[in-house]
């Protein structure tokens, strides 16, 4: 198994562990928002918390686990590449693979991070017993996700990654 999809694997069992946490021990109101300040504005029922984060979260991991799948199916043409150079090299038939390869796992990169802080947001959410929350708890590990996607974005850009073989 690549270690993208075990990362990815594993911060979506962090997010079961941390909506079946919530279901056994949050009360019967759990903070749905909070402001920038970590002031809780909206509270739902635990019910329509868990299917709302379950469902968003799901849908969204999903979309990262399956583009091993989907991708493939995509036209060349709607693959959109920084340069034309690199477009023509990476949807020719023989370099399809590999492009199809790098795409599924550094998607799945994102998407390990992306489990990982909603497991985090679900956890505070039901930890929560006040009207607030210290505004590091939901605002550092937020900027640490996007700084660590940021990065990794730029790393994939311009790392190389798809760089055109000289071959």
């Amino acid at each position: 198994m690549k270690l993208s999809r075990a990362a990815l694997l594993l911060s979506t069992l962090a997010f079961i562990v941390a909506l079946i946490w919530v279901a056994v021990t949050a009360g019967d109101q759990v903070p749905a928002h909070f402001d920038g300040s970590g002031q809780v504005d909206r509270m739902d029922s635990k019910l329509s918390f868990l299917l709302t984060m379950g469902g968003i979260g799901f849908a969204i991991i999903g979309l990262f686990a399956s583009i091993g799948w989907w991708f493939p199916k995509v036209p060349g043409s709607m693959v959109n590449l920084p340069s034309r150079t690199m477009h023509e090299y990476w949807t020719a038939a023989e370099n399809r693979p590999e492009l199809n390869r790098k795409m599924a796992e550094d998607l799945e990169w994102i998407g390990a991070a992306t489990a990982l802080l909603f497991a985090w947001i679900t956890g505070v959410a039901g930890a929560t017993t006040g009207d607030s929350v210290g505004v590091w708890v939901l605002a550092v590990p937020t900027a640490l996700y996007l700084l660590a996607v940021l990065g990794y974005v730029v790393f994939v850009v311009k790392g190389g990654r798809y760089r055109v073989s000289k071959n």
